[in-house]
């Protein structure tokens, strides 16, 4: 029996499936200087209260493989979000519901904005990173189903 999405998951199910991701490594000024392709993975987990999202990409030449947790409630409203790749730590950050379709993660240092298109067949992402106390562009996503 399939599992259904806690409520609270809700707002999350547009993004639940297999995507095949690109996009662009942006510098300072936002211009490309790595692509970005491969795979993302949304999957409910047993019990229907975390979301595993599992990436698949290569920056340039460089293979990046990590395996996020998102669910949960966050101490400042939201999700919490569990990211596991090479690091000795996880990650740890935020995800809020901005507006219908629109996502934004909070990290350390870094956030993106994830907005569901409307037919529900791609999202795309913008990254930023924050140095010395303003937003800098870093990374530009589009993921498309299937």
């Amino acid at each position: 029996m399939p599992t259904e999405p806690a409520s609270r998951l809700e707002p999350l199910t547009p993004v639940l499936g297999r995507w095949r991701t690109s996009g662009s490594v942006l510098d300072d000024a936002g211009e490309a200087t790595a692509s970005i392709a491969g795979t993302d993975v949304y999957a409910l987990l047993p019990g229907g209260h975390w979301i595993a999202h599992d990436v698949d990409v290569r920056i340039g030449g460089e293979r990046v493989v990590l395996h996020e947790v998102i669910g949960g409630v966050h101490g400042d409203g939201g999700w919490q979000m569990h990211a596991f790749d090479d690091a000795e730590q996880p990650g740890v950050m935020r995800l809020t519901l901005e507006e219908p379709g629109v996502l934004l993660l909070h990290g350390d240092g870094v956030r993106s904005w994830f907005r569901v298109g409307v037919d529900g067949d791609h999202l795309t992402a913008r990254w930023e990173r924050l140095v010395d106390d303003r937003w800098l562009p870093w990374m530009d996503l589009r993921l498309d189903r299937g």
